[in-house]
């Protein structure tokens, strides 16, 4: 399958979709933030009894929680985005593509018709799709393009 056949019809699942740190409601702010930290996340996904009920990015960070020191008691519902936007996870990668890139979302959960989170969206996922179909052109490339040694190595 080409590129082109393969963002029409392949579903977005076949995309590496990124690990997220997960949460549950009612959680501290701070104690959020501690675990998207340690594991080198900059979204969390809060849920409650399994069910998504909301997404805390690095967005929400820089509006409700960089210089307010007291929001790190805060229970994580009140700094969180409610009722996150979600891709189904049997959309193409060509629309779940136009979705992201439209509302301009960095990560965007992926879920089941069951409402089961799989995974999220983010552009690096998509970019990676793309470039794993052109390898030898885009993983080949040398460090500083158009360099050429002076000099045989080990001469």
């Amino acid at each position: 399958m080409d590129l082109k056949e393969s963002i029409h019809n392949a579903p977005i699942t076949h995309v590496d979709l990124s690990y997220y740190v997960e949460t549950e409601h009612g959680t501290r702010a701070g104690d959020v933030l501690a675990k998207m930290k340690a594991s080198h996340r900059k979204c969390a996904l809060v849920m409650r009894h399994g069910r998504l009920i909301g997404i805390f990015t690095e967005r929400d960070i820089m509006k409700k929680v960089a210089g307010n020191p007291e929001s790190g008691n805060a229970p994580i519902d009140d700094l969180m985005t409610p009722n996150p936007e979600t891709i189904d996870a049997d959309m193409n990668i060509l629309d779940a593509t136009r979705v992201i890139v439209s509302n301009r979302y960095r990560y965007m959960p992926v879920t089941s018709k069951e409402g089961k989170v799989l995974g999220t969206l983010t552009y690096y996922a998509i970019i990676k799709y793309i470039c794993d179909y052109f390898p030898q052109e885009i993983y080949n490339q040398p460090p500083v393009p158009d360099v050429f040694a002076k000099a045989r190595a080990g001469a």
